[in-house]
């Protein structure tokens, strides 16, 4: 397909190839995916993963598999920065709630990107992370100061434009506090202003689609196509509706030739578009012969290293938030009983509700099958909003070992009672955000806490490695964890797991002068010894 358009456009007299442009944000957000390209993390399991190189990796094995399908240009990396935790729309699309963090990582996808000749987009300027709304049926406010987006929603976009980011998308938000606060981003000089002039940016802006409630429902598509324009917007994205797309491209027509958008905005906007595709694109690339039929699905891309990619960065982002009871790992000979929702689950912030995220799209058989790798008496149970049954609830209390997983419970009230009352009905209890990490995040009730941040298998499949002790868990939580509050405490250091830990910042803080556990445990248990050992939930740091 992407091959006709190109002829198509080569016929029709363009002097350069057509940019074709999709969300390949990966994770929750994936749209070339399994069985044509494997499945690689999204942004907060890179967060998680806590290497920039890793991500930079990732965004080169997904340029890679995106200029092989005829794919030039990416929305993303996502830029937003998560620091509203009910946010419905962006969540684990960020890589995490801090500024710099999140300018770092989106800095190295870009990076990996563009050295394949993939366009890379940050987006949604000036930053949609500090929201409870959803853009795509509504018009968030962020009701902030210029200094307050100074501190944390533009950071990304500063480091971004100073690194001569090649394409910046909008967002369909409402900035009260910015000029006269009164149209969305999107259609804001006010707004373009900052990015223009105050950041200096000179590349691509594209705006996010138009028929997306925060534009459709307040200005109009077609009508918000000509106050884009005129902004300082150069590229106007209208994804489904065909009507709709060339209503919009006539009222440009009229704005232009009534100077509603002046000619030097037009022309402008015609130079950056032009001077991004001599960059990036050339009718050699676009209209290269297509692989073979034999080929497929490996698109000429090497499958076995982006596999191979994808399960070391999983692995590394498996979070092991706590474990207070000391439950992990699972015997594979325990009674296992597996509680996984079987009522439709909240999208949590999938594009338009599609890609994986879709409402009710997933198989719970699919993750029974990768525990029951590790224990074949794993029994199910799907739970829903009818709840649990007497019988039901009774194999629960039987059980030695529940493993209950949510997927964006904050927004789905029916995962929220059950995963609130199980640690008083289930022996041993492993819970699972298999999304949002929020999920049960303040609530230290739920002692044995994993998160994933998105419900792929693959992420999956690396959690379960941990859960029966297969591998360690390595990961990191990209995000504020309110019940790690630090800790000091007078100790005797008399256990074996505190020596243990004890000895492992003694090496880190002192790695001229290592020493062993045991000659550590000699030096610190004196006979008038007196010790105060700082901790992060059970985890001694100093």
């Amino acid at each position: 397909m992407t091959h006709a358009l190109q002829e198509e456009a080569r016929l029709a007299g363009h002097e350069h190839p057509l940019l074709i442009g999709i969300d390949q944000e990966n994770g929750l957000v994936t749209r070339v995916s399994p069985p044509v390209a494997p499945q690689l993390p999204g942004p907060m399991a890179l967060g998680a993963a806590n290497s920039p190189e890793l991500a930079y990796q990732v965004g080169a094995a997904t340029g890679e598999i995106l200029s092989a399908s005829g794919i030039n240009m990416n929305y993303a990396p996502v830029c937003d920065i998560n620091s509203e935790p009910l946010n419905p729309v962006i969540g684990v699309r960020s890589f995490g709630d801090n500024p710099e963090f999140v300018a770092r990582f989106a800095s190295a996808s870009a990076q990996g990107l563009r050295e394949h000749k993939v366009v890379p987009t940050v987006k949604h300027f000036p930053g949609h992370g500090d929201t409870a709304v959803d853009s795509h049926y509504g018009l968030p406010v962020i009701p902030k100061t210029r200094e307050q987006l100074e501190s944390c929603e533009l950071v990304p976009f500063r480091q971004a434009a100073n690194e001569g980011i090649e394409a910046i998308m909008t967002a369909h938000i409402s900035l009260p506090g910015i000029g006269d606060g009164r149209l969305p981003a999107t259609l804001s000089p006010d707004v373009m202003r900052i990015l223009r002039e105050d950041m200096g940016y000179g590349g691509m802006v594209i705006t996010d689609c138009l028929e997306m409630d925060g534009i459709r429902a307040t200005y109009g598509t077609e009508q918000g196509a000509v106050l884009a324009l005129a902004a300082g917007c150069d590229s106007i994205m209208i994804c489904h509706t065909y009507s709709v797309q060339v209503a919009s491209i006539l009222q440009v027509c009229q704005a232009a030739e009534s100077e509603k958008i002046p000619s030097a905005r037009l022309n402008e906007a015609i130079r950056r578009v032009s001077e991004l595709k001599s960059r990036f694109l050339s009718w050699e690339t676009a209209l290269r012969p297509l692989e073979s039929r034999e080929n497929w699905p490996a698109l000429g891309t090497d499958l076995v290293k982006h596999s191979a990619l994808a399960k070391q960065a999983y692995a590394q982002s498996v979070t092991l938030v706590r474990d207070s009871l000391q439950i992990l790992p699972v015997s594979s000979s325990a009674n296992v009983v597996f509680l996984f929702p079987g009522d439709q689950t909240p999208a949590g912030g999938a594009v338009d509700g599609e890609g994986l995220g879709r409402k009710g799209s997933y198989n719970a058989s699919v993750y029974l099958n990768i525990l029951r790798q590790y224990n074949q008496t794993v029994v199910e149970i799907r739970y829903g909003s009818a709840g649990l049954s007497a019988e039901l609830t009774s194999t629960i209390e039987a059980a030695d070992v529940v493993i209950f997983t949510s997927i964006n419970a904050r927004e789905s009230p029916f995962q929220r009672t059950l995963g609130l009352e199980l640690p008083s009905r289930a022996r041993k209890l492993v819970s699972i955000a298999a999304c949002n990490p929020y999920d049960f995040l303040e609530d230290a009730s739920v002692g044995t806490y994993i998160a994933t941040y998105e419900p792929t298998p693959e992420a999956f499949a690396a959690a379960a490695e941990v859960i029966f002790g297969r591998s360690e868990p390595k990961g990191t939580l990209p995000v504020k964890n309110p019940t790690s509050q630090m800790s000091v405490e007078e100790s005797e250091l008399a256990n074996t797991k505190d020596i243990l830990q004890i000895t492992a910042v003694w090496n880190a803080a002192l790695p001229s002068y290592p020493l062993s556990a045991q000659k550590l445990q000699l030096l610190i248990n004196q006979e008038h010894g007196h010790h105060f050992v700082a901790r992060l939930g059970a985890d001694i740091v100093g």
